[in-house]
């Protein structure tokens, strides 16, 4: 059991609430807005599980996951891995077969794009370039300078990053979405990053698993975000919602679409979660 809080049922039915962090929950300076902390905070009170969903590694979320103090569990890596903040092991974890990232591996180095191994919570690169650059100031993870990643076969990454331009990424998606089809799970969760999972990973797939592990029922799930990866999550919960902020495609497979820009989450959970029984949209 992950929190026992959630076996309380608060009046709307929302047992459990999963929230990305890019986009969603922080702020383009990454800071939750203080009627967001608020927002979360009274739902967790009403017993409500709060749960971080997000493509970034698992210390990373754990940050924002001890500043909200709310016991917030931790689907991290889009999905490979379920931890709470602070536990040495996780709940959960699947990382990629050995010699399914050997040859992802070879095809990126071949292929001379840029690429993002994570091992063991750790984050490898080839060199340190703007990629790490960039990703250590949006996420606060350095990232390791190990040379030839194909040094690194015979372990099993968490999950793999093809950084690159956003017509790169949607190019190279198109690519291993035909050639890697049932092998690898492949996903944008930036405009400038395709990530690449075990073919079974998805936040989807372990917000059910958390689900379980809490006895919820996916009708009482509320999932928020604002891009591709968060699309499955959306539509699997009961009540999936998408940022003002998402495109066009990803806010009409939502059920609700906050008017807020700056604080969209907080008004997600304040009407969805906070107002008496029947708040639900139509």
């Amino acid at each position: 059991m992950v929190c026992d809080s959630a076996m309380q049922t608060p009046d709307t039915g929302f047992r459990l609430v999963a929230i990305d962090l890019d986009g969603t929950l922080l702020d383009d300076d990454l800071r939750i807005h203080p009627r967001t902390e608020q927002a979360l905070r009274a739902a967790a009170d009403r017993g409500v599980t709060i749960a971080i969903a997000t493509g970034r590694m698992h210390s990373s979320a754990a940050v924002y996951a001890e500043r909200l103090g709310i016991g917030a569990p931790i689907i991290s890596y889009n999905g490979a891995m379920i931890r709470r903040a602070g536990d040495p092991q996780p709940l959960w974890h699947q990382p990629i077969p050995a010699d399914l990232a050997a040859e992802a591996v070879e095809l990126c180095v071949h292929e001379r794009w840029d690429l993002m191994y994570f091992l063991d919570d750790d984050l490898y690169v080839p060199r340190y370039d703007r990629w790490a650059h960039e990703y250590l100031a949006r996420t606060g993870n350095d990232a390791i300078p190990f040379g030839d990643l194909r040094r690194m076969a015979g372990n099993q990454p968490t999950k793999l990053l093809v950084p690159g331009t956003p017509d790169q990424v949607l190019e190279r998606y198109d690519f291993f979405a035909e050639h890697y089809a049932g092998r690898l799970h492949c996903t944008i969760s930036l405009p400038e990053y395709l990530e690449l999972l075990h073919p079974e990973v998805s936040k989807a797939s372990a917000l059910r698993r958390l689900a379980a592990m809490l006895g919820v029922g996916m009708e009482s799930v509320m999932a928020i975000g604002d891009s591709l990866n968060d699309l499955e999550m959306i539509e699997t919960a009961g009540l999936g919602v998408m940022m003002a902020s998402a495109g066009v495609e990803l806010r009409a497979a939502a059920d609700f679409v906050p008017e807020s820009a700056e604080a969209g989450v907080a008004e997600a959970i304040e009407r969805l979660v906070l107002e008496p029984a029947g708040a639900r949209p139509a």
